[in-house]
């Protein structure tokens, strides 16, 4: 029975997080376009449309991103 339950905690809230782009904005909820489908999560940092974010446990925030790039 336990591993039902894991499995379902695994679903509902992964501990990794998800990565995505902000489609739209309604006050404080935003709807991320994630790879697996879209997601409607409460924001916790001012965002605007286009927005890259990261998503875990059902809030959205500022994806981090490279402070320096590199030619290849």
């Amino acid at each position: 029975m336990s591993f039902a339950l894991q499995e379902l905690s695994r679903l509902l809230a992964p501990l990794e997080g998800t990565v995505g782009a902000v489609v739209a904005i309604d006050g404080t909820r935003v709807r991320v376009a994630t790879p697996t489908g879209a997601l409607t999560v409460h924001a916790l940092d001012a965002l605007v449309v286009g927005d890259r974010v990261l998503i875990r446990n059902g809030q959205a925030r500022r994806a981090p991103s490279a402070r320096r790039s590199f030619a290849v």
